[in-house]
């Protein structure tokens, strides 16, 4: 660790220098030691592997993130902005979700964010994260260098940062913004040097980096995230205020009100796109107080100091294992909250210390739902909008990284002393730690101490006594101050780095993506859409450029949320319209709605059906959620039996072939799996070849005759035969007005049943799949979709969405399937023509008797203004930093 300058106040000397030189270089390798492993693909980084539903032969031993936004939005959306960028397009709108929607205004993708074009490249998300936590544990050593702080301090409060329980946890955009908080208060401090270091204010300027660390945090694509973490600039800023006179105080706060100004002005485009945007949108809970009730159980405080005590990430240890992992967005580990509590204590920065202790505290009340405090934080402005619970904690890690850097550089200063007990500060963190884990301890026991991963369990006690034994063994010897200093940093950081990599390490160890179907579909759709059943999850048919009904994003069009509901699927959430998130069981599933209402699918655009391989998706629906995280592996080796009774098979239906859902060992099982299946006495027979079975899917046995109809109960065995490598068939639980028996070798077992489907003939409506491979069938509508441009009596002539050539007799109209909302233009042969709504949807636009060439763009309104707000913010910006310059070249404080 890098060491601290001889005597605080003092002009930096070349060892502080060097000290300083050390702690940049560690903020900048050590993320990228970090994932190096990822970078060498020893481990697999790409979302898309976890999340599209196009990959064979994944073995994965958890998961790295808890919000699988990481790949649905971020990745998605932000690879189509990028895309749009490099190519030389703003990106406002994406036509390949829903039936068009904005990209720029949805923020998720944090499309105009600088670091964004980073994910046109493989892995770009992986270096895009490692860029930010540069960015981050840059900025916080240069807020430690700004305070006055020696280069330890400086170099433990930024690794700590770099290395937080949001980092580790979280990966979609709701961490773009953390890294320029540090940005943002590097800018306060410097503009209160400014004011009170004898330049009596005449000097302007000085919130370059403000203005800059709010326009970023703006553009990063998560808005909530920026506004929680400007609440502890906030607080960080009126903490500052002590120590100046009357005079410098108001010059302090109107250039800080300056650099505010100048971010908004910078993020005036991206700002206009979403604001314009909102009027127009579903936002789901987010909008009144949907989440003022939302807390993590005081239960669940332990995890918040041991983060991985009941096993990884979604570990479902325990009945609110799901709910709480959905709602939990970091931890802080042991060190780093002994360590605040020590840097609490000292009279230098005394009103900043305070300052980050309460906003700690609060925050962390807020979060477990203690009494009086929470009540406090969430009665501030816009916080109960946002599910604070996951956007909170970046604040108070920051916080208490920096109180951990404030304790490292006190005892630094100390001096030699015999004992570290003997010093209060050393007390006051081992009984604040000693305190909170009794605390945790108390309130989860009963509900955790039967952990079902007892390794876990076991490694997190046993890392925690080794860190308080280490400490111990560090007080004792006659060390100096800032011996001792190094240990406890060394300390902390080891704990940060270790408690982030456990779920980049414990991820994704081999997969293949299969894009023979986004091949397909990119030479056959045309300007038609696809709507999936599965495979090409929501909103990558964005990242792959196909355009696709289905979405999972927010905020949403609300006429496109309405018009899903209303004719598509009304079992729907709102936020998703795919494979999950219906409503009711009762109300129809997917592929049932898409049956009832298939007309409507045409209307709009709907030309192929994209379904999982090896199950029809018209057959039978079972009821069975096939991805239920409570199901069980049934292993079957050579003779080894599995049966099951199906009497809810509807009576009038026949049986075409069974489906069967199956783990094959990464791919690995081989002999062959054969089928029997008997209604009444009739019995039909059929097998398959498990070496082409993929682990994970379903596999479809024909039957070598139909069962016919009849009112006898559908009955099945399953026996393998042959091979070395067993096979698994999935089993769920049962529900209790579904009486399904099944057994294995004979032997019942009461209240499970295998996860199957029993295919009758495909519909009338539907063609036979034209294309199949390992992951995915596509199926092509019988009648076809309505077209993308049409005018009754005219001949259209169309390859890309945004210009068509129409010949037409008489004047007419021309129809566009794509979302109407206020910002598109058109061009009828080079001049402006009103773009008007057609029907609940879409576009129309007239068209003169003879040919048009009609070209559609869309821009969000008022962005003339954007642009021109943008430039002064630009201008603003500058006028702080030439000043802040010219300033550190006159005079650099020490420290």
């Amino acid at each position: 660790m890098p060491q601290m300058p001889a005597a605080a106040g003092t002009p930096p000397d070349r060892n502080s220098r060097n000290g300083f030189r050390t702690a940049f270089i560690l903020a900048v390798l050590m993320p990228i030691l970090a994932k190096l492993h990822q970078i060498l693909h020893l481990r697999l980084a790409n979302p898309a592997l976890m999340n599209s539903d196009l990959v064979t032969g994944l073995n994965a031993d958890g998961v790295s993130s808890l919000d699988p936004n990481v790949g649905f939005t971020s990745q998605t959306l932000g690879h189509r902005a990028a895309l749009d960028l490099l190519s030389g397009h703003l990106p406002w709108w994406n036509p390949y979700e829903g039936v068009g929607m904005p990209l720029a205004g949805e923020m998720q993708s944090a499309a105009l964010f600088p670091l964004t074009p980073l994910l046109a490249l493989p892995d770009g998300q992986l270096y895009m994260h490692i860029a930010m936590q540069v960015i981050a544990g840059i900025f916080t050593v240069l807020v430690m260098r700004r305070l006055g702080t020696g280069a330890l301090a400086a170099a433990t409060a930024a690794l700590l940062f770099e290395f937080n329980g949001t980092y580790a946890w979280l990966a979609n955009a709701v961490i773009n913004p953390i890294c320029f908080l540090p940005m943002i208060l590097l800018g306060v401090e410097d503009v209160r040097l400014n004011v009170s270091a004898g330049h009596e204010g005449r000097r302007r300027g000085g919130w370059g980096w403000i203005g800059l660390g709010v326009a970023l945090s703006l553009y990063a694509g998560f808005p909530e995230m920026a506004y929680l973490d400007g609440l502890l600039a906030a607080a960080w800023t009126m903490a500052r205020l002590p120590g100046l006179e009357r005079r410098q105080a108001a010059l302090y706060l109107a250039r800080l009100a300056l650099g505010v100004g100048a971010g908004v002005l910078l993020a005036a485009p991206i700002l206009i796109a979403f604001l314009g945007y909102l009027p127009h949108a579903f936002v789901g809970a987010h909008g009144g107080e949907g989440y003022r009730y939302v807390r993590l159980g005081q239960e669940r405080l332990i995890t918040l100091l041991m983060p991985y005590l009941h096993g990884r990430l979604t570990d479902a240890t325990t009945p609110d294992a799901g709910v709480f992992w959905g709602r939990a967005g970091g931890y802080i580990g042991v060190m780093m909250p002994a360590m605040a509590v020590m840097g609490l204590w000292a009279r230098r920065w005394r009103g900043l210390r305070l300052a980050l202790g309460a906003w700690s505290l609060f925050t962390i009340a807020t979060l477990y739902g203690v009494p009086g405090l929470t009540h406090l934080v969430t009665a501030v402005p816009m916080v109960t909008n946002s599910i604070f619970t996951r956007y909170l904690p970046p604040s108070f890690e920051f916080a208490l990284a920096i109180l951990a850097g404030l304790a490292c550089h006190d005892l630094a200063q100390a001096g030699d002393m015999r004992r570290l007990w003997a010093r209060p500060l050393f007390r006051n963190g081992a009984a604040a730690l000693a305190l909170l884990l009794l605390a945790a301890a108390v309130l989860s026991w009963g509900r955790f101490n039967d952990a079902a991963v007892l390794s876990w369990y076991r490694l997190s006690i046993g890392c925690t006594a080794a860190l308080a034994l280490g400490v111990c063994v560090l007080a004792f010897p006659r060390l100096g101050g800032g011996r001792q200093a190094q240990g406890l940093a060394a300390f902390a950081v080891v704990e940060a780095i270790a408690l982030f990599l456990v779920p980049a390490v414990w991820t994704v160890k081999t997969g293949t993506l299969q894009l023979g179907g986004i091949h397909f579909l990119r030479q056959n759709l045309g300007l038609q859409r696809f709507y999936t059943l599965g495979p090409i999850q929501p909103n990558y048919g964005s990242f792959y450029g196909v355009a696709s009904l289905n979405h999972d994003d927010l905020p949403l069009p609300a006429d496109w949320t309405r018009y899903v509901h209303d004719h598509l699927d009304d079992n729907t959430t709102g936020v998703t319209f795919g494979p999950y998130g219906h409503l009711d069981p009762s109300r129809g599933s997917q592929a049932q709605n898409l049956i009832r209402n298939l007309d409507a699918f045409r209307e709009v655009g709907v030309k192929y059906v994209v379904a999982p391989p090896g199950i029809s998706p018209f057959g039978w629906d079972a009821g069975q959620d096939a991805n239920d995280p409570g199901r069980q592996p049934l292993r079957l080796e050579d003779g080894t039996r599995v049966t099951l009774a199906v009497p809810d098979y509807p009576a009038g239906n026949e049986v075409h072939d069974v489906s069967v859902m199956l783990g094959t060992y990464g791919d690995k099982s081989d002999g062959v799996l054969l089928v029997t299946a008997c209604r009444g006495d009739v019995c039909a027979n059929g097998r398959t070849d498990l070496a082409a079975a993929r682990d994970g899917r379903y596999a479809r046995i024909s039957l070598n005759h139909p069962l016919p109809p009849g009112g006898a109960p559908v009955t099945l065995e399953w026996r393998k035969s042959g091979g070395a490598v067993p096979v698994v068939i999935w089993a769920i639980q049962g529900h209790a007005g579904r009486p399904r028996a099944l057994a294995l070798n004979g032997v019942p077992m009461p209240g499970w049943e295998a996860v199957i489907g029993l295919g009758s003939p495909v519909p009338a409506f539907m063609d036979a799949p034209v294309y199949s491979d390992a992951v995915m069938d596509i199926y092509e509508m019988r009648q076809p979709p309505a077209p993308y441009f049409q005018a009754d009596g005219c001949v259209v002539a169309a390859t890309v969405r945004a210009q068509a050539t129409v010949d037409c007799p008489a004047p007419a109209a021309l129809t566009r399937l794509e979302l109407y909302l206020p910002g598109w233009t058109a061009t009828v042969n080079g001049q402006d023509s009103p773009v008007l709504r057609e029907g609940d949807l879409f576009q129309r636009v007239a068209l003169p008797a003879g040919r048009s060439v009609v070209k559609f763009h869309f821009r969000p309104p008022f962005m003339p203004l954007g642009y021109a707000a943008f430039a002064a913010g630009l201008l603003l910006t500058g006028l702080g930093w030439r000043t802040w310059r010219w300033r550190e070249r006159a005079s650099r404080p020490g420290g």
